[in-house]
């Protein structure tokens, strides 16, 4: 069964000699329009600059995603964190910089 929503999940980006590995914290899959349930979490000082969502859009077609404490990925023009948005071609998966209690929004394209 294919994913209509959009999936994202929230954890940080560790360089363990010379590799980046993937530690995630929390997982959701959200319908398109909404935001996530769960907030990034406030961890410690050696994972808050690596914190971020990771993001990947239904195979169902394209999308928007913003993060931020009142993300909107909605908005065409963006000149804050929470309206700059990345766009994401179907199926494709991208990492987006997160903040302590900050959520991710994503839209259709």
């Amino acid at each position: 069964m294919a994913i209509t929503g959009a999936h994202v999940q929230c954890g940080y980006v560790r360089n363990i000699r010379g590799a980046k590995i993937f530690s995630p914290v929390w997982s959701e899959t959200i319908v398109l329009g909404q935001s996530t349930t769960q907030k990034a979490p406030q961890l410690g000082v050696e994972t808050a600059e690596s914190m971020v969502f990771r993001v990947r859009a239904p195979s169902g077609g394209e999308m928007f995603s913003a993060a931020g404490a009142a993300a909107n990925a909605g908005q065409a023009i963006g000149s804050s964190q929470d309206t700059c948005r990345t766009h994401h071609l179907a199926s494709e998966e991208k990492d987006i910089p997160a903040q302590p209690g900050w959520i991710c929004n994503v839209v259709s394209a």
